[in-house]
C-alpha cells in the first residue's frame, strides 16, 4: 500500500504517466525501505516513552499510597490497644476500690454490731440490778414485818431471828459482792477488746494501708502514662519519618519524571535539528544534481520520497509493539 501524501503522488503523476501500472508499483517500493512514515513513526515512538514513564509513575504513587494506609492502618491499631489497656485498667482499678470499700463496710458494720451488743448488755445487766434490788427491798420489808410479829415473843426468839437474819444477809451480801466482781470483770475485758478493735492505731492503719493502696495505684498509671506517652512521641516520630520519606521518594520520582521528560525533549530536539540538516543537505543535493543533470526531478523526488518513511528495522520494531 503506497502512505505517500497525495501532492506527492499529485507531482508524480504527470511523470509516470508513460509507464504501466506494474512499473509504478515497483518504482515506489523501491525508492523506500518500509511503508510506515517517519511521522507516524516519531509519534509512535513519543507516546511510547511517555507510557513507560507513566507506568514508572503510577508504579512509584501505588507504593507510596500502600506504604501510607499501611502506617496509618498501624497507627489506628496501637491507638486502639492504647485505648482497651487504658480501659482495662481503669476497670481494675475501679474492682480494687469498690473491693476496699466492701471491706471497710463490713469492718464497720462489725464494729457496730459489737458496740450495739454491748449496749444491749449492759441494758440487761441494768435491768437485772434494778429487779434484784427492788426483791431485795421487798425482802427487807417481809424481813422487818417478821422482826415486827416476832417482837412480841420473847428476846431470846428474836435475838435468833435476828442472828439468822444477819447470817443471810451477810452470805447474800458475799455472793452479791462476788457476782458484781465477776460482772465488773467481763465488762471491764468487754471494754477492752471494744477499745482494741477500735483503737485509733487500728483505724489509722485502716486509713494508711488504704492510702498506700491508692498511691501505688496512682504511681502504676502515672508510670503507664508515661510509657504510653514514650511510645506515641516514639510512633508519631517514627509516622513522620516515613511520611518525609515517602514525600522525599515522590519528589525524587517526580524529578526523575521530568528529567526523562527532559532527556526525550532533549532527544526529540536533536533528532529533529538532524533531521532538518539531513534535509538541508538533501536539498543541497538536488540543487547540486539539478545543476549537475538537467531534468534529474525523478531522482530528487524519489530520494525525498524515501527519506518520509523510516527504515525496514525501525518499522519491525513498530510492528512487533503491537
Amino acid at each position: 500500500m503506497d502512505d505517500r501524501p497525495e501532492s506527492d503522488a499529485a507531482e508524480t503523476a504527470p511523470k509516470q504517466s508513460d509507464a504501466g501500472p506494474s512499473q509504478m508499483s515497483t518504482s515506489s517500493v523501491a525508492i523506500r525501505d518500509s511503508t510506515l512514515s517517519v511521522s507516524r513513526f516519531n509519534r509512535w515512538l513519543l507516546s511510547e516513552i511517555k507510557r513507560q514513564t507513566g507506568d514508572t509513575v503510577r508504579d512509584d504513587m501505588e507504593h507510596l499510597r500502600s506504604q501510607r494506609r499501611a502506617a496509618n492502618e498501624h497507627h489506628q491499631q496501637w491507638g486502639a490497644s492504647l485505648g482497651a489497656a487504658s480501659r482495662a485498667q481503669m476497670a481494675r482499678d475501679k474492682q480494687q476500690y469498690e473491693l476496699l470499700r466492701r471491706s471497710n463496710w463490713q469492718k464497720g458494720a462489725q464494729v457496730r454490731d459489737d458496740v450495739e451488743a454491748q449496749k444491749s448488755e449492759a441494758l440487761r445487766l441494768r435491768a437485772e440490778w434494778m429487779e434484784h434490788g427492788r426483791r431485795l427491798a421487798e425482802k427487807n420489808q417481809e424481813q422487818r414485818g417478821k422482826v415486827r410479829e416476832a417482837t412480841g415473843d420473847g428476846c431470846k426468839r428474836l435475838t435468833d431471828l435476828v442472828a439468822q437474819c444477819k447470817l443471810e444477809e451477810a452470805e447474800y451480801e458475799a455472793e452479791l459482792a462476788h457476782r458484781r466482781g465477776e460482772i465488773l470483770r467481763e465488762n471491764q475485758e468487754e471494754v477492752k477488746k471494744v477499745r482494741s478493735e477500735t483503737a485509733d492505731a487500728v483505724i489509722d492503719a485502716a486509713k494508711q494501708f488504704a492510702l498506700e493502696q491508692r498511691r501505688n495505684q496512682a504511681k502504676a498509671t502515672k508510670t503507664d502514662l508515661s510509657r504510653w506517652g514514650a511510645e506515641r512521641s516514639a510512633n508519631t516520630a517514627f509516622h513522620l519519618k516515613t511520611a518525609r520519606t515517602n514525600r522525599a521518594d515522590a519528589k525524587a520520582t517526580r524529578e526523575h519524571a521530568k528529567r526523562l521528560r527532559e532527556k526525550l525533549q532533549q532527544e526529540r530536539l536533536q533528532q529533529a535539528q538532524l533531521q532538518r540538516l539531513a534535509q538541508k543537505e538533501r536539498i543541497t543535493s538536488k540543487k547540486a544534481n539539478l545543476e549537475q543533470i538537467g531534468g534529474g526531478l525523478k531522482m530528487n523526488h524519489d530520494e525525498m520520497y524515501h527519506a518520509k518513511f523510516v527504515p525496514a528495522t525501525s518499522a519491525d520494531l513498530w510492528k512487533d509493539s503491537k
